[in-house]
């Protein structure tokens, strides 16, 4: 006869069947799944350290590269000696460009024998962003305007159509006045002063400009005709747009002669050509007047503008380095 202890010891065996199951179960499934993610680190282990190997070679291919790399920069810059043997060279470049770049530069125009006029570096009061810089611009020009982007702009014009009078000037070429209304006058009157001077001389005076002498070369700004001009872009102080850019295409403009100016840029950590760079080689009339080179960070660049600075003696422009804009990545090499 089926009693009420009966159906207890039943249901507790159930109970417990029940529970065994499920332990035993739970126990395999687990065993199951730890091996199956032990297999799955140790693939995973395997293939780091495959990586880990690979990264390990590739450093050491980085390493080489870059010891290649400083031993020509500090021992190769002799293959270019005598490259420019007396030529009037002037390096012009804005503030926030890498000045070890632009320093470089000076070195290699040195080792080539250049006859170095110092170095131009363009401020950030280009900028004209307080009432100070406008008023002083204004007054070293002789305006009366006080319109941030007439006034650089007039400056930039009478520099720019300054900087390409000499040049062809000590072609034996003619100038004259690109636009109505335009003077060949590049004078202004400094604050404080009654008398004209030069005016890169004056734009020096007023902070716009800041000269840097070479050794051995001359104390002042001025320039004598037919200097050749290394332009280094890039600047993220003083945009591209608002003076190297606009001061290249006043140079190159109303002449179909080459202008005697390599642009380059130096490196700004992201490996890219500046803007100044690319706008010249897209530009119909200023690819075929002005060279350019990708950077100036290793020889590679610095020989580059060596070359080309001695191709423009012959009427030679090009475009070199490793962006696709570029045509090759050396000027073929002449005899100096």
């Amino acid at each position: 006869m089926i009693n009420l202890r009966y159906h207890i010891v039943s249901l507790t065996a159930v109970f417990l069947a029940i529970g065994i199951g499920l332990t035993l179960g739970s126990t395999f499934l687990d065993r199951a799944t730890v091996d199956n993610f032990d297999g799955q680190l140790n693939n995973l282990q395997t293939r780091l350290e495959g990586r880990e190997d690979r990264i390990g070679e590739l450093e050491d291919v980085v390493d080489r590269q870059t010891e290649r790399d400083d031993a020509l920069d500090e021992q190769a810059l002799a293959l270019l000696a005598g490259r420019l043997e007396g030529v009037p060279t002037v390096v012009i470049s804005a503030r926030g460009v890498e000045e070890s770049d632009v320093q470089a530069a000076v070195q290699a125009l040195v080792v080539a024998s250049a006859d170095v006029q110092g170095l131009w570096w363009f401020t950030e009061r280009w900028r004209l962003q307080d009432d100070g810089e406008v008023n002083d611009l204004a007054t070293l020009l002789g305006e009366e305007s006080s319109d941030p982007s007439r006034l650089r702009r007039t400056a930039v014009d009478a520099l720019g159509g300054e900087l390409r009078s000499r040049q062809l000037q000590a072609e034996g070429v003619e100038t004259a006045p690109s636009d109505p209304g335009e003077t060949t006058t590049t004078t202004a009157v400094p604050l404080g002063a009654t008398e004209p001077i030069p005016l890169v001389v004056a734009l020096v005076d007023a902070g716009f400009i800041e000269f840097e002498a070479v050794q051995g070369g001359p104390e002042d700004p001025v320039f004598p005709a037919g200097t050749r001009m290394l332009i280094a872009a890039g600047s993220p102080e003083v945009p591209d747009d608002l003076v190297i850019g606009p001061l290249l295409s006043r140079v190159g403009r109303a002449t179909d002669t080459p202008v005697l100016a390599v642009l380059s840029s130096a490196m700004d950590g992201t490996g890219g050509v500046s803007d100044a760079v690319l706008v010249v080689r897209q530009d119909e009339m200023l690819r075929d007047l002005v060279s350019t080179v990708d950077a100036l960070e290793h020889f590679d660049g610095l020989s580059a503008v060596v070359l080309a600075l001695a191709d423009l003696g012959d009427g030679v422009v090009g475009h070199y380095g490793l962006d696709d804009s570029a045509s090759r990545l050396l000027p073929p090499v002449r005899s100096p």
